[in-house]
């Protein structure tokens, strides 16, 4: 299955961008009372498109301690994540030849399934995020070690 985040990040986008707004009051068809929702994350992305298969969607809120790594690793699905305090340093051999590139709060990325990074926070606090995986197989794939790429000094 073939899923266009552009799209959906404009929909996460809006209903992320709430908190701004104090939530977002949908109409309740035949209720009296609104529906509301309370966005927990906002963050901003480039339009995308990525391959997923049939899966688990898991939504992980995470906090990464200062000096924190998640070394070298892949994911069994694609993964948005969506940074909501501190500095995430990250390492991509697709992005800059490795160079290290920062993800702020308010700011997002998306990694592919079975793509090779490293994540770690070079911050004075803690950093907090959501990561969403989009068609984990099975729980167990969330996130495997893997080598540092050639080229890649993290």
């Amino acid at each position: 299955m073939k899923l266009v985040l552009a799209g959906a990040g404009a929909l996460i986008t809006l209903a992320i961008a709430a908190p701004s707004f104090g939530g977002i009051a949908a109409p309740s068809f035949g209720h009296s009372a609104p529906i509301v929702a309370k966005p927990i994350a906002v963050g901003t992305m480039q339009a995308t498109t990525i391959q997923t298969g049939t899966g688990a969607v898991v939504l992980d809120r995470i906090t990464v301690p200062h000096g924190g790594t998640f070394g070298w690793h892949t994911h069994g699905a694609p993964v948005a994540v969506v940074v909501t305090g501190g500095t995430l340093t990250v390492f991509d051999p697709s992005v800059g030849k490795c160079a290290p590139f920062q993800v702020s709060k308010g700011q997002s990325f998306v990694e592919p399934a079975g793509h090779v990074h490293l994540a770690r926070n070079d911050g004075k606090r803690a950093v907090t995020l959501y990561a969403m995986y989009l068609g984990l197989p099975s729980l167990k794939d969330a996130n495997a070690e893997a080598k540092a790429p050639a080229g890649c000094n993290a």
